[in-house]
């Protein structure tokens, strides 16, 4: 499991761990926005929930993650928990199912860099690559016009 603040560096370190030692990268955020656009049960649960700016319950988040752990993938190659559980009672759950990770990562990184890191940060909605302004700029003025910055990504939330 990896867990830090927003901008701690998480996504990136995920990609690194993920391909050096072929573990399947699990996170929350993306399941949640893979069952919403399936149309699953749990999606459209999810989904209400999302649409009033509520957080998700517990037990839909833990029962999306345990089913992508128990997935065959996940299973023979291990797993990369992204910034999850965010509470005791998802660990306890999760744990309650059987899934403790070996290794536990905590990404530590100053406020500072963590503003800077997040006021600068742009998504590019074709490809959904990640730049940041100042540190990975876009290769050209194209992608540069595509970018968008997401809502909370402001010195505020940060």
């Amino acid at each position: 499991m990896i867990s830090g603040a927003p901008a701690s560096g998480k996504g990136t370190q995920c990609h690194f761990i993920t391909n050096k030692y072929g573990l399947v990268h699990v996170a929350a955020g993306d399941l949640l926005r893979a069952e919403i656009s399936t149309g699953s049960q749990n999606g459209k649960r999810a989904k209400q929930y999302m649409e009033k700016g509520q957080l998700v319950p517990d037990e839909i988040v833990v029962m999306m993650v345990k089913d992508r752990l128990l997935q065959p993938d996940s299973k023979e190659n291990g797993w990369l928990l992204d910034g999850y559980p965010r509470s005791l009672s998802q660990a306890t759950a999760l744990k309650g199912f059987g899934f403790e990770p070996d290794i536990f990562l905590l990404l530590e990184v100053s406020e500072d860099v963590l503003v800077e890191r997040v006021v600068g940060r742009r998504l590019d909605p074709v490809t959904g690559k990640i730049y940041h302004l100042k540190y990975s700029p876009p290769e050209t003025e194209e992608i540069a016009a595509r970018l968008t910055q997401r809502f909370d990504d402001t010195e505020e939330k940060a």
